[in-house]
């Protein structure tokens, strides 16, 4: 399943959609208070614009200081209906951010595991692509998706987990049709005289790498099946590989299992997202000093959710070496964000890390504390 470094570009990607939702919400509590001191059509006594006009300005501007800056009004200077519209403002966001945070957290479990199941989708997509060749070719006998085919724990956890393809015919038509008919690595597989189990097992990996992983009528299927198709391409011809690399030796495939690897890998993934969240400011608070000649809402959105991953990483993931955390933060920074982003987010860390190792807010187990030395 996903390693440490996918889980972290989900949790990245996770955290950097939910900052988008509480902008999109913030706006949205603006609009609230601009309703809230919007003239009453159907009144029929005078409305004072001019006064509901200030009232709404003031009203506003105090609400994005309180939201972007932490900046307070004193209540017992305002006048009562800012009082009353900023309240009904506050429990507004609140309750919006609050619901956005509970579908991201299950989301971005749903999405880590979607590669498990593209991954048996594909596994299932071999033995319907040997039916397609029945009575015309050597792909329906290839002994790889025969196995395939044949395997109980396949078709268990295929059934389990609601996957199969009886209602895409017409995109197995197109994998046919524009991949793997008249494909020159098929027609030599199918001009060999006697193949062999290594013939078998070389033609049906030449599938899943350049078939299913590259050519444009799979990439358009799985782009809407998940948004992270792209990113997931490489785990999963690794899964898919593992499952049946030993078939020469064995004649049998290896189905992946959700096993208890992936259950640790799912609790990282949800207190990941969910301290980064919670731990926001106690982290704000730790990264401002070190950003002397920024600020913080100037900075990339991608480098400050990836700043804000690292120091809740160092702060609350005790068996995971400070080197493991700086070093796979830069590393997810040089393909997600700018040129100069690994360079920027190195310094910035390195003087964060010596800083809270200082003040013992480090404090590392096993291999992280020998790494941390």
């Amino acid at each position: 399943m996903l390693n440490r470094r996918l889980i972290r570009i989900r949790v990245m990607q996770t955290l950097y959609a939910f900052e988008k939702s509480k902008g999109a919400n913030f706006q949205l509590a603006q609009d609230v208070i601009a309703e809230s001191f919007a003239p009453d059509l159907n009144s029929m006594e005078k409305q004072d614009r001019n006064k509901l006009t200030g009232l709404l300005k003031l009203t506003q501007s105090l609400f994005s200081d309180e939201v972007n800056a932490g900046v307070f009004p004193s209540d017992e200077t305002l006048p009562a209906e800012v009082k009353s519209v900023l309240g009904k403002a506050r429990e507004y966001l609140k309750l919006k951010n609050k619901k956005d945070f509970d579908f991201y957290a299950i989301q971005s479990v749903l999405d880590a595991e979607k590669v498990y199941d593209i991954y048996l989708y594909l596994l299932n997509l071999l033995s319907e692509i040997g039916h397609k060749f029945e009575g015309t070719g050597k792909l329906a006998t290839n002994k790889v998706i025969l196995a395939i085919r044949n395997s109980k724990d396949l078709e268990h956890l295929s059934l389990k987990r609601s996957i199969n393809w009886e209602n895409e015919r017409i995109f197995i038509n197109r994998v046919y049709n524009e991949a793997l008919k008249g494909n020159a690595h098929l027609e030599e597989y199918e001009a060999i005289v006697n193949r062999t189990t290594e013939d078998d097992l070389a033609i049906v990996k030449y599938i899943i790498k350049n078939i299913f992983l590259k050519h444009e009528v799979c990439s358009e299927f799985f782009e809407k099946m998940s948004i992270f198709w792209v990113e997931d391409k490489e785990i999963l011809r690794t899964m898919l590989f593992h499952s049946i690399n030993d078939f020469v030796e064995t004649e049998g495939i290896v189905v992946e299992k959700l096993d208890e690897v992936w259950e640790e890998s799912k609790e990282f993934l949800k207190s990941f997202f969910k301290l980064t969240v919670s731990e926001e400011k106690e982290i704000l608070s730790i990264l401002v000093p070190f950003l002397k000649n920024w600020e913080i809402e100037r900075i990339i959105e991608t480098d400050r959710v990836l700043l804000k991953m690292a120091v809740c990483e160092l702060m609350h993931f005790p068996s995971i070496p400070v080197k493991v955390t700086i070093n796979e933060i830069i590393e997810i920074s040089k393909n997600y964000s700018s040129a100069k982003s690994g360079q920027f987010i190195n310094g910035i860390l390195d003087s964060v890390n010596k800083d809270l190792t200082s003040r013992g807010l480090i404090k590392k187990t096993g291999r992280g504390m020998l790494d941390n030395k």
